[in-house]
């Protein structure tokens, strides 16, 4: 029987993006009872079903002025309900105060005491778990191989394979109780209302790339001016996300290879905490590790302009040493840069005028890789 706290990731993140999709039963040209089934489904389920508007999400732009200019500070999601949603729907944002996944009121909830939510965990405290369950097999391990090698039995708990499941269960849950709990701090008394409420102050932080991915591809983000309350529509989103409009600016060619890889059905993450623009995840961070990195490199027609921006060699195996190190896979993705987008008319004409290019980059050792 599982564990009590054991999630169904497969239940908890159904879709990997916010939309909706109707699917229709296969079509056989030569067999007449499924094309009855297809017309029935296309013409009469919306009848029989009802006409549901599509699921749309809300977001707030703030912008920052100096004294030259004003830019986005950066976009965010207030709702709670939101929140969630784009988060188990495609992995979108970071929780303003947590790690990825927004669940700083849960962990405030359980650090505080307060009822209501005593059964559910943090994804923190799962990882606290896990790593206390590693940390003793590997202890039980140096024991082992100890005794081993000194020819004679070393006192040694029993292992975790010896022990009822029910007893690990146990003494992992009072572990990550031992490693999640704090003392209430002073500043604890401002994150209650009059009615002993927690205040809401973590909101999901998206990049501009996903907000314009959400807003352009996909359209279920409506974004608001923070300061005047307008909406922003797409092109206006991209003309306040690249104010200078050069054709190798920052944000349209993280965005083209954003764009890209979302639409093969990858989830895409942030990956500077491994020196690359990028990680790619197959379904998500909650079901396995990246299993990618991608290096975004501009490529232009001129090459004197490859020259001045092309990377050094030592740079280049640095990146593949801490991607390599982490068992990831090095993508160098090149962008074809055009000279021109003055003249474009929508927005899938100027994404259109570039083009991405893929090396997947490894480093060759001779003990592994002699075959």
């Amino acid at each position: 029987m599982p564990p009590k706290n054991r999630r169904n990731l497969n239940a908890l993140y159904p879709d990997s993006l916010p939309v909706k999709v109707t699917t229709l039963p296969p079509l056989i040209p030569h067999n007449p009872i499924s094309l009855c089934q297809y017309a029935y489904a296309l013409l009469l389920g919306p009848f029989i079903s009802g006409f549901k508007q599509p699921v749309r999400y809300t977001a707030s732009l703030e912008k920052t002025s100096d004294s030259v200019s004003s830019y986005v500070s950066g976009i965010f999601v207030e709702s709670e309900q939101d929140m969630q949603a784009l988060w188990r729907s495609g992995f979108f944002g970071k929780g303003s105060q947590s790690r990825s996944d927004p669940t700083w009121e849960l962990r405030v909830v359980k650090r505080l005491n307060i009822p209501g939510r005593e059964g559910m965990l943090a994804p923190e405290e799962l990882t606290a778990r896990r790593r206390e369950a590693r940390k003793r097999m590997k202890n039980e391990r140096a024991l082992a191989e100890a005794a081993t090698t000194l020819g004679r039995e070393i006192a040694a708990p029993a292992l975790i394979s010896d022990v009822a499941p029910v007893e690990i269960a146990n003494e992992k849950l009072q572990v990550a109780e031992q490693v999640m709990a704090k003392k209430a701090r002073a500043e604890d008394e401002n994150l209650l209302d009059s009615n002993g409420n927690i205040r809401r102050l973590e909101r999901l932080e998206i990049t501009p790339q996903e907000a314009f991915f959400l807003t352009y591809a996909l359209d279920v983000l409506d974004i608001y001016d923070d300061h005047t309350g307008d909406f922003v529509s797409a092109p206006h989103l991209l003309g306040l996300l690249m104010p200078d409009w050069r054709p190798d600016n920052e944000f349209i060619l993280k965005y083209v290879v954003y764009h890209h890889y979302r639409s093969h059905g990858w989830c895409i993450r942030n990956g500077v905490k491994f020196g690359v623009d990028y990680l790619l995840y197959r379904r998500g961070p909650p079901f396995s590790h990246a299993e990618y990195g991608i290096v975004i490199l501009p490529l232009y027609s001129d090459e004197r302009r490859n020259q001045d921006s092309r990377r050094d060699w030592a740079w280049i195996s640095g990146v593949n040493r801490i991607v390599g190190g982490v068992k990831k896979t090095l993508i160098m993705c090149y962008v074809e840069v055009p000279e021109c987008i003055d003249t474009w008319h929508t927005v899938e004409e100027l994404l259109k005028s570039y083009k991405v290019r893929e090396i997947s980059f490894k480093r060759w050792m001779p003990s592994r890789n002699r075959d």
